[in-house]
């Protein structure tokens, strides 16, 4: 239920309403927000269901871990007087006991309507990182195709070898079937090395925050999340690629609340992001709303994202705002063809 207005101690800090969950009034900062965060939703953001859904308890910026943590068990005793949760701006890093927390709380909440905001949170690793394995794993997957074209070179050559006895073209075919010899030894060494790169990188990336937090979603027995936000939280394309698949695995579970709304606003995803968010978009069966405004993408993938609206019939909503580097001429063109098979999904470009 929603709250009447809330009343102000001689501290300033909200107190009870008297409809309002049973916990201290310390804990109620902010909390009469509507989720999530009414009062920042543009007229693009109308069609989404949560904008009705109750209270949510905002824990206040700049909270340390052991802040978080007090404030979700006093909150836990009446959980079920909140619809989600505001953890926007933390002062500490999300690490795996507090993401455990926060998704231990939300589990808590009623089915279907919980909001977690987790904006302004930075995730990343703060270095390299992610990059250095998007690299190397794109490396790896081209060098093994290459590998693969020579294997297939060098058992041809060594059939022209066989043959060429008779046709007297024995030097030739002995000379292609060691320059084939000679390039999968170096893919062969090549692809070592990364697979020892990619060893320490993989060991490296889980003691990521954003590594912690979509592991341990993934990790519970079911979903509990309906709409995640994660706006403005330095998530990178590795990162991406993690929480599609953890997300994409609490749907095929059947058990729980899987997301239904996405919010990816302000992260520099760039085009390379969008394979892995493109897959998602044809694989989720809940998947209806999905916001990627200013998300650094070109024409390359505003056209992806909107290839993949072709097939999937679940979506609604998909707000492509912002993103300056994309044409608008060229995306309404592609728009064109899009409606021609999906009537059913709004697509905000401007």
């Amino acid at each position: 239920p929603h709250a009447t207005g809330p009343a102000r101690d001689g501290a300033g800090l909200c107190v009870l309403s008297p409809r309002a969950p049973s916990v201290p009034g310390w804990l109620l900062h902010g909390a009469e927000k509507m989720a999530p965060a009414e009062e920042e939703r543009s007229a693009g953001d109308e069609p989404l269901e949560l904008q009705e859904a109750g209270r949510v308890l905002q824990l206040p910026s700049a909270a340390t871990k052991e802040q978080v943590c007090r404030f979700l068990e006093e909150a836990g005793s009446s959980a079920e007087g909140w619809h989600g949760v505001d953890a926007a701006m933390l002062g500490c890093e999300i690490d795996r006991e507090l993401a455990d927390q926060v998704l231990g709380f939300c589990a808590r909440l009623p089915a279907g309507a919980c909001s977690l905001r987790l904006c302004h949170n930075d995730l990343s690793s703060g270095t390299d990182l992610e990059q250095r394995i998007f690299d190397r794993i794109a490396e790896r997957e081209a060098r093994l195709l290459i590998a693969w074209a020579r294997e297939r070179d060098k058992k041809f050559h060594e059939q022209a070898k066989r043959d060429s006895a008779k046709e007297k073209d024995f030097a030739m075919a002995a000379g292609k079937r060691r320059k084939a010899e000679e390039g999968i030894a170096v893919s062969t060494s090549r692809l070592a090395q990364l697979d020892e790169e990619l060893a320490d990188l993989n060991l490296r990336k889980k003691e990521t925050p954003w590594y912690a937090l979509f592991t341990q979603m993934e990790a519970r027995p079911g979903g509990s999340v309906d709409r995640l936000e994660l706006s403005n939280c330095c998530l990178h394309a590795t990162g991406l690629v993690q929480l599609t698949q953890s997300l994409l695995e609490l749907e095929h579970r059947g058990h729980g609340q899987p997301v239904s709304e996405l919010v990816l606003d302000g992260n520099d995803l760039g085009d390379i992001a969008m394979t892995a968010l493109t897959s998602y978009m044809r694989l989720s069966k809940h998947l209806r709303y999905l916001r990627i405004r200013n998300v650094g993408v070109t024409d390359r993938g505003v056209s992806q994202v909107l290839s993949s609206l072709v097939s999937n019939k679940i979506l609604r909503l998909v707000d492509l705002r912002s993103n300056g580097l994309a044409s608008l001429e060229v995306s309404r063109a592609a728009m064109v063809g899009v409606e021609r098979f999906n009537k059913g999904v709004e697509v905000l470009l401007e």
